[in-house]
């Protein structure tokens, strides 16, 4: 123990301030501070004037040092002490690490870590034609360096975590979402069936249960996504906490001599470059799972119309007798007595030109608006080659040039040309029906912020505009002008 202190003591005057190890190749500067070659060259760097001495900072004219043998002499002599003793310790315990931290060629300690072929070498190996060029580090400064790597690569792991993490809290969000949609739409279709439970039990098993098979089928898949992000958050704390137990570890030695293997198992290829660039292709390649809510719509609706004419007697919400309203009805319009139909005209009438009245495209409005509530009308379209219907705001422009679409107060869909379907939602959208529908169902949710267009004969849906409305909206008609068929509300009597 004695012996030990006293080479421990030797080595603290015989290290170099700088790469805190034993002097390599030591040189002595003006001030006769004394520094390993390699290490003041890389302090100094490209400076070729006005260097200074990094531990008293004295300020020199130019590069200029001198080898100080005697002090090299001392250091190989320390070191080969220092062999010797653990060499003894190793006899006395039986193990042979020491002879692991001898070179093999030379018999001398291994003091240096090259680079290029990342072994321990020592100082002799230096000079050999095999490490010609090579770039060498004190082991201390070698270990710090590495290991500062890997922590860099423990940095990136940690925050790939917090990206998986968070990807996992926002795919538990989006299964509660649909936990909480589900559930809803299971309230409401069982609210609707219960008045006329006798009558259509079976329609109402049969649709809840495909409610429950889409929610299963698509939570399946969440699921699944989730167990594979949690199974990767988990895998990384594993490799994180490996990887810290290798990097905290305090054998210098048996540290780089793993590094190998270590860089290997946690360096993903181009981590040394650009952390920045491999974490933003990360989070591109990576997504969390939703859900299709156009699937869900089916359970939205009106349910009950769908099964109306097998059962009658109670249906909701109750369908709307509305009437249209003369005083928005355009000048080229041509209004029922009753107030339920509307056509083109071939004359301009004589109308007040009050404010409600549109004026520049022949619309006629309902006379019944809308502020809460559930809605549902029809209108006959049979022989029309050309319509619009819809809901547009109190507000909504009338007069002059004026846009359709929800930004502008309103919600429709229109027939041109004979056959093609279209909606004002941005971006337009062509609906494909299965069939020319004869009667369009309108289905208004105030609250829950929907107009939903079908045809009316089979209930199939064409198209569903989801928005938030504040303003009282009102029912909105166009019969085009290319025929003189008319649009007719259709009163439903149950």
């Amino acid at each position: 123990m004695a012996v030990s202190k006293h080479i421990l003591s030797l080595n603290e005057d015989l290290t170099c301030s700088l790469c805190l190890a034993v002097f390599v190749e030591p040189v002595r500067l003006q001030c006769e501070h004394n520094f390993c070659k390699c290490c003041i060259q890389k302090y100094w760097g490209k400076q070729r004037q006005a260097v200074s001495c990094p531990q008293c900072q004295l300020v020199l004219p130019r590069r200029s040092y001198t080898s100080n043998r005697v002090l090299a002499s001392l250091c190989g002599k320390a070191r080969l002490l220092e062999l010797k003793l653990q060499e003894g310790h190793s006899d006395c315990e039986g193990q042979g690490e020491s002879v692991h931290q001898v070179c093999e060629e030379h018999g001398e300690k291994l003091i240096l870590f090259c680079e290029e072929d990342e072994i321990l070498v020592c100082a002799s190996c230096v000079d050999t034609p095999l490490h010609s060029d090579h770039r060498f580090l004190p082991l201390q400064q070698a270990v710090q360096k590495y290991k500062d790597q890997l922590k860099a690569s423990l940095d990136s792991m940690e925050d790939k975590q917090k990206h998986k993490s968070e990807l996992k809290r926002q795919q538990e969000g989006k299964i509660s979402e649909l936990d909480e949609l589900s559930g809803s739409l299971e309230q409401e279709i069982s609210t609707q069936f219960a008045n006329i439970r006798q009558y259509i039990d079976t329609k109402e098993k049969r649709l809840l249960e495909r409610l429950r098979r889409q929610k299963e089928k698509d939570l399946r898949l969440m699921e699944e996504n989730l167990k594979e992000i949690e199974e990767e958050v988990v895998s990384l704390d594993e490799q994180m906490g490996s990887l810290r137990l290798d990097i905290e570890q305090q054998d210098g030695i048996a540290f780089l001599k793993e590094l190998k293997r270590l860089r290997e198992r946690y360096l993903e290829e181009g981590e040394e470059g650009d952390d920045e660039e491999d974490d933003s292709q990360c989070s591109e390649d990576e997504e969390i799972l939703t859900f299709p809510r156009g699937k869900y719509i089916e359970f939205q609706g009106p349910l009950l119309y769908t099964v109306w004419k097998e059962m009658k007697q109670i249906i909701s919400p109750v369908p709307a007798s509305l009437t249209l309203d003369p005083n928005t009805v355009h000048r080229n319009l041509i209004l029922s007595k009753d107030l339920t139909s509307v056509r083109a005209g071939n004359n301009t009438f004589m109308l007040p030109n009050n404010p409600e009245r549109f004026g520049t495209i022949p619309f006629v409005m309902g006379s019944q608006g809308f502020t809460s509530g559930k809605h549902y009308w029809e209108v006959e379209v049979e022989d029309k080659t050309e319509w619009t219907l819809g809901v547009a705001e109190e507000t909504s422009s009338r007069k002059g040039s004026f846009h359709l679409g929800p930004e502008y107060g309103y919600w429709t869909v229109w027939l041109t040309c004979g056959n093609e379907y279209r909606t004002n939602d941005r971006p337009f959208a062509q609906l494909t029906p299965n069939v020319n529908p004869r009667m369009i169902g309108v289905y208004l949710d105030y609250e829950g912020g929907q107009v939903t267009f079908y045809n009316a004969e089979d209930m199939s849906l064409l198209y569903t505009f989801t928005d938030m409305f504040t303003e009282k909206l009102f029912p909105v008609f166009y019969p085009g002008t290319s025929d003189n068929a008319p649009l007719k509300l259709r009163h439903l009597e149950l």
